[in-house]
């Protein structure tokens, strides 16, 4: 079992490219656009996982994301939000992952912000079974907009084996929300699972904003 507070700890043999990191929207690369994703369609979910550090859901979906095609794999959650955004440390984070034909991965990170409870996340809740693995069928309709603000940069899977080379999208103008009780379940199913954020290394970041 993955134990956060040993994060320190982790293996890692890499290290200079890792997520997550600190970002600013005053010194990153700015462009006057939106970030260039369109999830087509809904992403359906087949699989329920608890992983015992999260709740896991492997589905299929398919996204457009810089001009590349890519499948729809899994989503996963933090609790609180890993990646920290001009100081601001969001209540929590989900993790879309992706990849193309010719094994890119792509993170998309999105923040939901506390509100009315979502109905799609409660599903995922009501389903849970600990220590288990199971069939589900949920769709997640509107989690990726395609007028969606952010960043882009290159770093690393944030559990082992922290693998670099992974592509990630960090919206941070999401229009979902949570509900405090939705995050309070989280953290006390799983406890609070954020990797502390990782040196920049003089990374070009770029950010998106319409």
């Amino acid at each position: 079992m993955l134990d956060y507070s040993e994060q320190n700890n982790w293996e890692n043999d890499f290290g200079h490219r890792q997520s997550p990191i600190m970002l600013s929207t005053h010194d990153s690369q700015h462009f006057a656009d939106y970030l260039p994703i369109h999830a087509n369609e809904f992403y359906q979910l087949n699989t329920e996982i608890d992983d015992h550090t999260t709740i896991r859901l492997t589905g299929m979906g398919y996204a457009t994301i810089f001009n590349r095609d890519f499948k729809f794999k899994q989503v996963h959650f933090h609790a609180p939000a890993e990646h920290i955004v001009d100081g601001k440390v969001n209540p929590i984070e989900i993790h879309l992952v992706h990849e193309n034909e010719i094994g890119q991965t792509v993170v998309v990170a999105v923040f939901p912000t506390l509100g009315n409870a979502n109905s799609e996340l409660q599903d995922i809740i009501n389903n849970f079974e600990e220590g288990n693995r199971h069939s589900v069928s949920l769709k997640l309709t509107n989690w990726i907009s395609s007028l969606s603000t952010g960043f882009h940069y290159q770093g690393s899977l944030t559990t082992p084996p922290l693998t670099e080379g992974i592509e990630w999208l960090v919206i941070d103008n999401s229009k979902l929300t949570v509900s405090p009780k939705q995050v309070d379940w989280f953290i006390a199913q799983f406890g609070k699972n954020n990797r502390d954020c990782q040196p920049l290394n003089e990374r070009n970041i770029q950010y998106y904003n319409k």
